[in-house]
């Protein structure tokens, strides 16, 4: 076998570098506490700005009562406002579809669902059951109630004389 001809450079360069690490580098994200959960700082602020505003306040004010003024220049207090804003307008349905029912500016999404709607308007009149025999109410006297099943041994005659007994 042929030996490349910069092969000694190669074992050089392995026997003085450094090796790189095998494993994965940790996450930048960071994860939510596991132990004392209520008594984190992140999770203290979230439950005095929703107390803030069950107690009627906005979000937007209830976050600058409990982090202060929001500094338009430090994009780490911007985003505080964007975590508090994002979680409070759509009430936590952050993976799903936000329907934007602007009264002036509907979006398209929701004036198809406001169409779908109309169309699709079902009735009480529509979910009853249309004779009162089919389904026994449970206010309707037992003597009212139908319960005779009629059967016709004609077909199965017929299917015995055409085919024979299985």
């Amino acid at each position: 076998m042929k030996k490349h001809p910069l092969n000694e450079l190669f074992e050089l360069y392995e026997a003085t570098m450094a090796k790189p690490e095998l494993r994965e580098p940790e996450s930048a994200a960071i994860d939510t506490p596991t132990t004392n959960y209520e008594d984190h700082p992140v999770i203290k602020d979230k439950n005095k700005i929703d107390a803030l505003r069950l107690a009627g306040a906005a979000a937007p004010d209830a976050h600058e009562k409990v982090k202060g003024e929001v500094d338009v220049s430090d994009a780490e207090s911007k985003a505080d406002l964007a975590k508090t804003l994002s979680r409070t307008q759509q009430d936590g349905n952050r993976k799903s579809v936000y329907l934007d029912k602007d009264p002036e500016h509907p979006s398209l999404l929701a004036k198809d669902e406001e169409m779908e709607k109309k169309l699709t308007k079902v009735t009480d009149s529509d979910m009853k059951t249309p004779v009162d025999k089919e389904v026994p109410d449970a206010l309707q006297p037992p003597e009212q109630v139908d319960t005779k099943e009629e059967y016709d041994y004609n077909d199965d005659v017929a299917y015995i004389q055409q085919y024979g007994r299985p």
